[in-house]
């Protein structure tokens, strides 16, 4: 081979080697940007990025809150207040927790809630929401609309209560809200009474539940506490038709027990 064939053999393998060289050093950029993608995905620790994120959940609030693995304590309702009507007083007095307010008032409704004293504070008494801004809660359990079932506009009823829901929130920012089905009556008192009925009961909770899910607070359906197959409150339930008896009360708080927040994470079974 003359002198010149093998400089231009020498050219050719050096050009190769080049090129191989090149070809080597891409690889090896693009080897450590993969890399450094998939440890950013792991985090510092090399843990892959799935099992190192908190997965929260969205709550659906247009579902009552269900059922959790067990029984919670007492103590629970060390920092909770219920507010609702002589209904809610029969909890107070037969069954409810001993630990818990009470802001209750015969007749109380969505409207008189914002503007009736009813709390004794000293020697005067005071609205259920000056009281609200006074003390701080935990938890707050709503049970209101029974005494407005006979209010000639169902809408005025959501939309007053969606507004005391609002307020509350304002006022306890960091509260768990519960607002609970209103509590059936029985079928004799039911089938009797133009306005304390099943059907009227039944359209006012699918109402307060939407306005629950709306204002993103917690649905109990308490009323599943105590209903028949039915759906009726059963008749050795009450005296009246509608205020529960001792035992009933205590099914009540049994259900409340049951269903519950915490840290506001749904308990699920």
């Amino acid at each position: 081979m003359s002198k010149r064939g093998s400089w231009q053999v020498f050219g050719l393998m050096a050009l190769t080697l080049c090129l191989l060289l090149g070809w080597l050093y891409y690889l090896s950029c693009f080897t450590r940007e993969q890399a450094g993608t998939q440890n950013a995905e792991k985090g510092p620790s090399g843990v892959a990025a799935a099992a190192d994120q908190r997965h929260t959940a969205v709550y659906d609030y247009s579902k009552p809150v269900p059922a959790a693995e067990g029984t919670i304590a007492a103590d629970y309702f060390q920092d909770a207040v219920f507010i609702g009507d002589s209904r809610t007083t029969g909890l107070q007095l037969f069954g409810g927790p001993p630990e818990a307010v009470y802001y209750t008032a015969a007749g109380l409704k969505v409207d008189t809630v914002l503007t009736k004293p009813v709390v004794t504070a000293g020697e005067q008494k005071i609205t259920i929401m000056e009281a609200l801004r006074q003390h701080k809660f935990g938890k707050i359990y709503i049970m209101l609309g029974v005494n407005e079932l006979g209010w000639a506009y169902s809408e005025l009823f959501i939309q007053t209560y969606g507004e005391v829901i609002a307020e509350i929130k304002e006022i306890a920012p960091q509260a768990i809200i519960y607002v609970q089905s209103i509590l059936p009556v029985t079928k004799e008192k039911s089938l009797t009474d133009k306005i304390y009925n099943q059907q009227n009961i039944n359209k006012y909770n699918e109402l307060i539940r939407k306005m629950a899910a709306e204002q993103q607070v917690y649905y109990l359906d308490a009323a599943a506490a105590v209903q028949d197959d039915e759906g009726y409150l059963p008749a050795e339930a009450a005296t009246d038709g509608i205020h529960l008896k001792p035992a009933y009360c205590r099914q009540w708080f049994e259900y409340l027990q049951q269903h519950y927040i915490t840290g506001g994470v749904v308990n699920e079974a």
